[in-house]
C-alpha cells in the first residue's frame, strides 16, 4: 500500500442506519452472565505439549499424583529432564498450589512503592485497539502487488435509473404487543413501510478511473439485485467484464479465506444461485486478499456497497434475520470490518454484532442447554440408493451442517472482537452447539455418492464430535476417542481462551477499585492453570497437520495458546499495554504514572527472571509459528503484534546484567519440536543466557530493539491486505522510536 494515500481507509461507509434499525439492533444486545464451568481439581493436563505426541498422554497421568508441584508452562516433559541438576523450579505454582507472585493481598512480584506515595493497579486497564488513534507517522508499508492487465480496476458507476420515493407515509401507532421474546411466533406482523429501491441507497461510484471502469460498473449492476440475472441475460446485457471480475474475487475468497472459515459448501454452491448479499461479502474479502492493483480501494468500495445492502435488506424485510445466507453475509462482512483498520467500519460491526448473535438465537442455532453433556440425536446415514433421494439427503445434510458452521464461525468472530476490543463476548459459552463441525472429508465430498460412501463407513463423522467429550479429553490430558476435525479442535481452544478471558475480567472487577474481593482473585489461580494445561493438550492434538486447512487451524490454535499464557500472566501484560498505548499516543513525555509502570515492569522481570524468560519464550513461539506459515486473519495480526511488543518491552526493561555472560544460547523464533532444542529451552529458562530472535543475534546487545522492530515490520508487510496490520505496525514503530 502506498503511503501517499493513507486516508483511503478512513472514509465512512455509507451505512446510515435508520432509527428503526437502531431499535432492532438495541433489542438484540443483552448482558451475558459469566459462564459457569466446574473444574475438577484432580484434572492435571500437563502433557509435554511441545514434545512427542506419543508420550504426552502418559506424562499427564504420571503428574496427577503431584497435581500442582510441576511446572505448568514447562515446554519439556517432566520425565525427559528429571535428572537435570539442579531441578527446574516451577514458575507458575508453588507447593501450596498458588502462584509465587500472589502472596498476601496483592501482586507481590512487583514492588508497590517507588516513593511515589500512590498504589497503582494496572490490571483494570483493558484497552480497545480498534478504537485507538495515534499521531501520524511516516511508515514505509509499500505494497508491491503484481500488476495483472486482465484484472479490471475499480471504476465510476452509473446505476440503472429508478423511481426514488421521496416521502414516507405517516407512521401509525402500534397496538400493544407482548415484548420480545414472548411475541415470537405470533401471527401479527409489524407495519411495513416502503423504502427506496436497493440501487438508490447503494454507494454510487466505485473508486478508480481509466480504461477498466466497465468491470466495476458491471459488478455493481450485477449485485444491485437480490439475485444474479439468468446466464443468457448476462450475455445479452453485455456485463461479461463484471461477471469475470466477480469470478476472480470469489476465486480468491475460496483459495484464501475458505480454509480459515469453511462455511460455504463448495460442492453444492453455484454463483448464479447464491444471493447477491453473500456474493458481495465474499467479493469484499476476496478483493482484500487479492494481489491486484488498487485492491484496497476496490475492497473498501465493495465494503461500503455491502454494508448498505445488508442494512437495506434487514430494514426492508425482517425475515432476512431468519435467512441463514443473510447471516453468513453479515458475519463475513463483520470479519472484514475488524481487519480493515477503519474505525467507522469497526464501530458498525460492533453495533450489528447483536443482530447477528440474536438472529442465530432466534433460529435455535445458539441456545442455552442445561449442561454440556446434553446430546444431539444421531444421524443414521443415507437411507436410499435412488439418485434423486440420495441427492436430496446430501443437500439437506449440507444445509444443516452449514447452519451449524455459521454459528461456530460467528462465535469465533465474537472471540476475535473480544480479543481486539477487550470487551465481553456476546455469545455465552453455555449456548454453543453441542456438536463440533463434521469431518472435513464429509464436508468436502464432491458428490452425493462420495458423501454416502464416506458416511456409511463412519456415521458419527457426519454428526460432528461432541463438544463436551473433546473439552473433557483436553482438560484431563487424555487422547481423543472421537474423530475431530482440525477446525473443531481449534474451536475448543477458542472456548478455553474465552473462559480464561472471562476469569481475567472477573479478577479485574474483584480489585479494590470495584468490589475488593481478593479471595476471588486468588481462587482463580488453580482454574487458570488447569485451563492453560488444557490449551497445551490441544496443541498436541493439532500438532500434525496434513493439509493446508489443517495448517491454518494449527497456526491459529498455537497463537491462541501462547497468547493465552501471556495475558494470563498476572498484570505483566497489562503494564506493557499501558506503557505502549501511552507512549504511542503521547510520545516521550514526563508522566509520573508511566514512570511507576516502567519501574513495576522492571521489578517484575527482576523478581522472577525464570518466569519472565518463560513468557518471553511464549512470545517468541508466536513469531516462530508465524514465520513457518502466516495466516492472514484479523485476530492473528493482533496476537502477533502483542508478541512483538512483549519482546521489545522485555529487551527494554529486563536487567541485562542478569542475562549476559554464562548460560546456554538459544533462538526463540524457531519451532520447539526437536528434543535437543526443548532441552536447551528448559535450561535457558532455568539459567538464562544469550538469546537470538530474527535479525537480533543477541537481544541483550545495544540496537537489538531496532532489529526486532524491523523484523516485525517485515511480518506486517506480508499481512498488508488488512488495514489493521498497518495500524499495528505504526504503533510498534512509535513505541520503538519514542520509548527510552
Amino acid at each position: 500500500m502506498s503511503t501517499s494515500n493513507p486516508g483511503r481507509r478512513t472514509s465512512d461507509p455509507a451505512t446510515d442506519v435508520s432509527a428503526t434499525n437502531s431499535s432492532v439492533i438495541e433489542t438484540y444486545h443483552a448482558a451475558r452472565a459469566p459462564a459457569q464451568v466446574s473444574l475438577d481439581p484432580a484434572f492435571d493436563a500437563s502433557p509435554d505439549a511441545y514434545g512427542d505426541p506419543e508420550s504426552s498422554f502418559q506424562s499427564a497421568h504420571d503428574s496427577v499424583s503431584n497435581n500442582f508441584e510441576s511446572s505448568d508452562f514447562d515446554p519439556s516433559s517432566a520425565t525427559e529432564f528429571s535428572s537435570t541438576n539442579p531441578p527446574l523450579d516451577p514458575l507458575l505454582l508453588g507447593v501450596q498450589g498458588y502462584s509465587p507472585v500472589y502472596e498476601g493481598d496483592g501482586f507481590s512480584m512487583l514492588s508497590q512503592s517507588f516513593d511515589t506515595g500512590v498504589q497503582m493497579d494496572f490490571r483494570g486497564s483493558g484497552f480497545d485497539w480498534l478504537d485507538f488513534d495515534l499521531p501520524s507517522i511516516d511508515l514505509d508499508m509499500n505494497r508491491d502487488r503484481a500488476v495483472d492487465a486482465d484484472m479490471p480496476a475499480s471504476a465510476c458507476v452509473n446505476p440503472p435509473p429508478g423511481d426514488f420515493i421521496h416521502t414516507l407515509p405517516t407512521i401509525q401507532s402500534r397496538s400493544n404487543v407482548l415484548p420480545w421474546p414472548f411475541e415470537q411466533g405470533q401471527e401479527a406482523k409489524a407495519p411495513r413501510f416502503p423504502l427506496p429501491r436497493l440501487h438508490e441507497v447503494l454507494p454510487k461510484p466505485l473508486a478508480g478511473t481509466g480504461t477498466h471502469t466497465s468491470g466495476a460498473d458491471d459488478l455493481v449492476r450485477l449485485l444491485s439485485c437480490q439475485q444474479l440475472p439468468p446466464p443468457h441475460e448476462l450475455v445479452n446485457g453485455n456485463m461479461s467484464s463484471g461477471v469475470e471480475l466477480l469470478r476472480q474475487l470469489i476465486g480468491v475468497y475460496f483459495s484464501g479465506f475458505q480454509i480459515i472459515q469453511p462455511i460455504v459448501h463448495a460442492p453444492t454452491w453455484t454463483m448464479t444461485e447464491c444471493p447477491t448479499v453473500l456474493l458481495a461479502a465474499m467479493a469484499c474479502i476476496g478483493s482484500a486478499l487479492s494481489g491486484e492493483p488498487n485492491a484496497i480501494e476496490l475492497s473498501d468500495s465493495i465494503s461500503e456497497f455491502c454494508a448498505s445492502m445488508i442494512t437495506w435488506l434487514g430494514v426492508s424485510d425482517n425475515s432476512s434475520y431468519s435467512d441463514i445466507t443473510y447471516l453468513a453475509a453479515l458475519c463475513l462482512h463483520q470479519i472484514y470490518s475488524l481487519g480493515s483498520g477503519n474505525r467507522q467500519l469497526y464501530q458498525n460491526a460492533d453495533r450489528t454484532r447483536g443482530v447477528l448473535i440474536g438472529s442465530l438465537r432466534g433460529l435455535g442455532l445458539l441456545s442455552s442447554r442445561l449442561n454440556l453433556h446434553q446430546e444431539a440425536p444421531e444421524d443414521n446415514g443415507p437411507t436410499a440408493n435412488d439418485p434423486a433421494i440420495l441427492h436430496n439427503e446430501w443437500t439437506s445434510w449440507a444445509s444443516r451442517e452449514r447452519e451449524r458452521r455459521i454459528a461456530w464461525a460467528s462465535f469465533e468472530y465474537d472471540c476475535s472482537l473480544c480479543t481486539l476490543t477487550n470487551r465481553r463476548g456476546a455469545v455465552d459459552l453455555s449456548e454453543l452447539p453441542s456438536r463440533l463441525p463434521c469431518a472435513d472429508s464429509l464436508w468436502e465430498a464432491p458428490s452425493a455418492y462420495a458423501w454416502a460412501a464416506l458416511k456409511s463407513r463412519s456415521p458419527s463423522r457426519a454428526q460432528g464430535a461432541t463438544l463436551s467429550g473433546v473439552l473433557g479429553a483436553a482438560m484431563s490430558g487424555k487422547p481423543l476417542t472421537e474423530q475431530v476435525s482440525m477446525w473443531g479442535k481449534r474451536l475448543c481452544a477458542q472456548i478455553i481462551g474465552r473462559l480464561l478471558w472471562d476469569l481475567k475480567q472477573l479478577e479485574t472487577l474483584s480489585t479494590s477499585e470495584y468490589f475488593g474481593l481478593s479471595s476471588l482473585f486468588k481462587g482463580h489461580q488453580q482454574s487458570k492453570a488447569a485451563l492453560l494445561r488444557g490449551l497445551d493438550s490441544l496443541l498436541v492434538f493439532v500438532n500434525e497437520p496434513c493439509s493446508t486447512s489443517d495448517l491454518v487451524s494449527y497456526n491459529i490454535s498455537s497463537l491462541l495458546c501462547h497468547y493465552s499464557h501471556l495475558y494470563a500472566a498476572d498484570d505483566i501484560m497489562d503494564i506493557i499495554l499501558y506503557i505502549v498505548r501511552n507512549v504511542a499516543s503521547k510520545g516521550p513525555c514526563c508522566d509520573k504514572r508511566l514512570d511507576v509502570a516502567r519501574q513495576r515492569l522492571t521489578s517484575a522481570m527482576k523478581s522472577d527472571s525464570r518466569r519472565a524468560r518463560r513468557l518471553l519464550w511464549h512470545a517468541g513461539q508466536i513469531v516462530a509459528v508465524a514465520n513457518e506459515y502466516l495466516v492472514s486473519a484479523p485476530c492473528e495480526i493482533m496476537r502477533l503484534f502483542m508478541a512483538y511488543i512483549f519482546i521489545v518491552a522485555y529487551v527494554k526493561y529486563c536487567p541485562r546484567c542478569d542475562e549476559t555472560g554464562s548460560g546456554v544460547k538459544i533462538r526463540l523464533d524457531i519451532p520447539n519440536r526437536h528434543a535437543d532444542h526443548r532441552k536447551a529451552v528448559a535450561e535457558w529458562i532455568h539459567r538464562g543466557g544469550p538469546t537470538q530472535i530474527g535479525c537480533a543475534d543477541d537481544i541483550y546487545t545495544d540496537g537489538s530493539t531496532a532489529d526486532i522492530t524491523k523484523d516485525a515490520q517485515s511480518m506486517f508487510q506480508r499481512l498488508r491486505s488488512w488495514g489493521l496490520a498497518e495500524k499495528f505496525a505504526k504503533i510498534l514503530q512509535c513505541f520503538e522510536n519514542n520509548e527510552i
